[in-house]
């Protein structure tokens, strides 16, 4: 064995040491990410359930009825609430009381009946976008079914809808993966932030620059920890989901380690270049937490790469959240194949190899 592996081995050591001797960090690293995955994972939809609406209705006629018959039989509607005029409504909608509120004029029956165009009025509280635009379009289906069933016409082609891969759209199938990673990404960058930043706060910085170690090896053993504690929570995470929940687990489970094993690694190295100019713990974890809202946002977790401003696209490929959440989406529910798994991978490993050449610049520059 040689004298670099000896020596990185018992600096890895000395830091697992660290780390695994801390209750409250053990607390941290096991029993708070289970009760995030399973909270979060539930928590985190884009699906507007038990929505509350208000009506004002001024007509009596049968639109109104069938209209409002077919609301009050949707899923996602929990409950409608008659005010009796539109500066009511207006009230409850600023109050928050209901997300929206329909109003149907007195003539819209009479409109329907002589085969004219009938309007209903949508009101939406606009500072709840994404709920605002997800019950226009719930809304809006209901009302073009409402109309074909009362002018019955010519018929209109029948559109077959067919979701590959998750065919009720199910938001848990989406959500629950991409926490595996978002998770797992808090995680080692919170371990990771603290390698050297510690030694500095600690006062022991100046002996570790003291040791006959090179900066690579301190960096390397120092990444250690954190690389195990990616490693083990995210292919736990996977065992999980894949055997506690309803998500299906289509892929290979060594295929998906592979993967977390390289995420931990640049998550890790990043971790450790940040630490490499933080002169104490608590500049790491702000450094750390400027590091993860960016990476979060450009994953494509919260808003879809394809949406972003296209010079901000080329960044977020980048991102090594971004092939994570690839990766568990297409392992757990489409078999992603071992080709294309790679071609997630290596932008990963590039970036470990990057932000560690930076790690390693920054530690030599602060130590000389």
């Amino acid at each position: 064995m040689s004298g670099a592996l000896v020596r990185v081995i018992a600096m890895a050591l000395k830091e697992l040491a660290v780390v695994l001797r801390d209750r409250r960090v053990m607390t941290t690293l096991v029993a708070s990410p289970v009760i995030q995955l399973i909270l979060f994972g539930l928590a985190t939809t884009l699906e507007v359930k038990n929505v509350s609406l208000g009506l004002v209705n001024r007509d009596t006629g049968i639109a109104s009825e069938q209209f409002l018959a077919a609301v009050g039989a949707a899923r996602n509607v929990g409950e409608v609430i008659v005010y009796p005029n539109e500066a009511a409504l207006g009230v409850a909608i600023e109050q928050r009381e209901v997300l929206g509120g329909m109003i149907l004029p007195p003539d819209l029956s009479a409109r329907v009946a002589r085969g004219e165009e009938g309007q209903i009025g949508l009101l939406l509280d606009g500072r709840r976008v994404n709920a605002a635009q997800i019950v226009t379009t719930y809304i809006s289906e209901i009302t073009a079914t409402t109309g074909m069933a009362l002018r019955p016409g010519p018929a209109a082609p029948d559109l077959v809808v067919r979701n590959w891969y998750n065919p009720n759209l199910d938001y848990s199938w989406f959500t629950l993966p991409g926490m595996i990673a978002v998770i797992t990404t808090v995680l080692v960058l919170s371990v990771s932030v603290q390698a050297i930043a510690r030694e500095r706060e600690f006062g022991t910085y100046d002996q570790l620059m003291a040791l006959p170690m090179r900066h690579w090896e301190i960096l390397t053993g120092k990444m250690v920890p954190a690389f195990l504690v990616g490693l083990f929570n995210g292919s736990f995470y996977v065992a999980m989901v894949a055997l506690l929940s309803d998500v299906p687990f289509l892929g290979s489970y060594l295929l998906i380690v592979l993967a977390i094993a390289a995420f931990s690694l640049a998550v890790s190295a990043i971790g450790l270049a940040i630490s490499s100019v933080a002169a104490n713990q608590q500049q790491a974890f702000l450094g750390g937490f400027l590091v993860i809202v960016p990476m979060i946002l450009l994953s494509g977790y919260a808003s879809p790469i394809d949406g972003m401003p296209a010079w901000l696209q080329p960044i977020a490929a980048t991102d090594p959240l971004s092939h994570l959440l690839a990766i568990t989406h297409g392992v757990f529910l489409k078999d992603m194949p071992a080709a294309m798994i790679a071609g997630h991978i290596w932008p990963m490993l590039a970036v470990a190899l990057v932000a560690l050449l930076l790690g390693h610049t920054l530690l030599r520059g602060r130590s000389s």
